[in-house]
């Protein structure tokens, strides 16, 4: 027999969410309040009344978590930041913000982990945009952006970004009609190059 258990918070809308299974917790990101903050809280996975830490971050939104190894990835959509990495054990004290790197003018939708490869997915949904990845150290180091744009053809309407951990592919989806699908990789000389598959409806 299924029993349900029903928790209500007094902070705004739940924006992202992740599952640390390591620590059999949740990490749950909150609406910016009316402060200015949005509200970061790992609780317990079997008790999410129970918290086991709150941050306050003074961005516009948190829109995505992510796991790996050790740490947390967030994704914000924000003016000044991208996105930051916390300690998953020591969130408080051990943290790294990742400022919007120039040239950048929209907010990334999505991210993946590679080693110590950091990918944040920038969607190009703004006219005279196209879709690009900024490539970080997971300490926060930008790397480059890999543009994708080229002659005779661009990727805009970008809205999820993957990895194949055999290959270090990226993998792209846009939410275009029809849709692309946008394998992004490493060649000779360790520059990027990119490859574009319509999907059937």
């Amino acid at each position: 027999m299924t029993t349900k258990r029903k928790f209500n918070y007094t902070e705004p809308t739940i924006t992202a969410q992740a599952v640390d299974d390591s620590g059999q917790a949740l990490w749950l990101a909150f609406s910016q309040d009316g402060e200015g903050n949005c509200v970061l809280k790992k609780v317990s996975a079997f008790d999410p009344s129970q918290v086991y830490y709150s941050i306050d971050i003074a961005v516009t939104e948190i829109t995505k978590i992510f796991i790996s190894g050790t740490n947390l990835y967030l994704v914000y959509d924000d003016v000044t930041l991208m996105g930051a990495s916390y300690s998953l054990t020591n969130p408080l004290t051990t943290s790294t913000d990742f400022s919007v790197i120039s040239g950048i003018n929209e907010s990334p939708v999505d991210l993946v982990v590679d080693g110590s490869d950091l990918f944040y997915l920038i969607p190009g949904n703004t006219t005279g945009e196209n879709a690009k990845l900024v490539y970080l150290s997971t300490a926060g180091v930008f790397q480059e952006t890999i543009d994708l744009i080229k002659t005779g053809d661009v990727v805009i309407n970008a809205i999820s970004l993957t990895i194949d951990e055999t290959s270090g592919d990226l993998y792209i989806i846009t939410n275009t009609s029809p849709s692309e699908l946008v394998r992004v990789y490493q060649i000779t000389g360790g520059s990027y190059e990119w490859d574009v598959t319509l999907l059937s409806p």
